[in-house]
């Protein structure tokens, strides 16, 4: 992403009688254009202390998650912008014949489809059962988070002469970037924008769930989070969803997410659906029921089967800021600042 505005800079310098990156280009840098777009930011969770124990072998699980990302992105209509470490900057641009809904839902298929591969790859499988790795973090396996928000951003080649990158500035940025970092908190793969939300498509916006209302640091307005339960694909090793499906650029999108139906059942998904409404309490937070969102969300939470992160998030923050009767305290007001980022 922003290649092509680096060339126009390199062909400007050229056409000015410039040799390569002269005394004079930052003439050059000095110009940018706002363009609005989908941000997504991918990080590798764990990374300090997989760095640590592989050392310098981490590089090949670093460089493999890479080529599956930067692959999966650029199938689904995206480009990679920066890789920094286990971080990795994703951007989504409209262009011609492209419509924003068909973007918005190629960018979450990217994010999806990235997970999935990751998850079947032999090669991170291999890595992540070496027996130093399983000894210091028994039962670890590589696991990506990601968050995607749309917004403007200012895209620009930042550098001197000696070094020049295509960088987008913007605070909608920065939220793809703290959205990412929250689905900590969530335990969940993946955190959307309310923003972006509301730009898929009507089937794929009902296949995401709301997991909280919050501001994030930098923002004054309260923000939807969303996210997409990514359904595991092999059962006790045998696939049960053809690759094909999953990682061709030739699977219809339709086919994509009717073959990848959110992880929980239609039940559990409703039921965190009205626990949110009683957590939430409408769009001032006066209706806020937190005692049956409570009750709701610990039957959830004590289900057998893997535990589902944004009911814990919610019950916990519950348990904190509840008055003693178990209610909504006072200046409750449909959202909460969120804690971390």
């Amino acid at each position: 992403a922003g290649a092509a505005m680096v060339g126009r800079s390199l062909n400007d310098s050229t056409e000015a009688g410039l040799q390569g990156l002269g005394e004079n280009f930052e003439k050059i840098l000095n110009v940018g254009r706002v363009v609005h777009a989908f941000f997504g930011f991918c990080d590798i969770c764990y990374f300090t202390d997989l760095t640590e124990i592989l050392q310098a072998d981490v590089v090949r699980i670093v460089n493999t998650v890479a080529r599956v990302i930067h692959r999966s992105v650029k199938d689904n209509y995206g480009a990679p912008n920066k890789n920094m470490g286990d971080t990795f900057l994703l951007v989504w641009m409209c262009r011609a014949g492209l419509g924003v809904r068909t973007v918005a839902d190629a960018s979450l298929r990217s994010f999806i489809r990235a997970v999935l591969e990751v998850a079947r790859s032999k090669e991170i499988r291999k890595m992540s059962s070496r027996s130093d790795v399983q000894t210091r973090m028994p039962g670890f396996r590589v696991q990506l988070g990601f968050g995607l928000h749309y917004g403007w951003a200012v895209e620009c080649a930042i550098g001197s002469n000696l070094k020049i990158d295509a960088s987008y500035l913007s605070p909608n940025v920065n939220l793809a970037s703290r959205l990412q970092a929250a689905t900590k908190q969530y335990g969940v793969e993946i955190l959307i924008s309310g923003q972006t939300h509301s730009l898929f498509s009507p089937n794929v916006q009902a296949m995401c769930r709301l997991v909280d209302r919050v501001t994030l640091k930098g923002t004054v307005h309260p923000m939807d989070l969303y996210t997409y339960d990514v359904p595991a694909t092999t059962v006790d090793g045998i696939s049960v969803i053809d690759d094909h499906i999953i990682s061709s650029p030739d699977t219809p999108c339709s086919l994509f997410f009717s073959s990848l139906q959110p992880a929980l059942s239609d039940r559990f998904r409703q039921q965190f659906s009205s626990a949110m409404e009683h957590y939430l309490g409408g769009h001032d937070g006066s209706h806020a029921n937190w005692q049956r969102a409570s009750a709701i969300l610990s039957s959830l939470c004590n289900q057998s089967g893997p535990r589902d992160g944004p009911s814990q998030a919610i019950r916990s923050y519950i348990k904190r800021r509840a008055r003693p009767d178990g209610s909504a305290p006072p200046n409750w007001k449909g959202y909460r600042a969120l804690e971390n980022k």
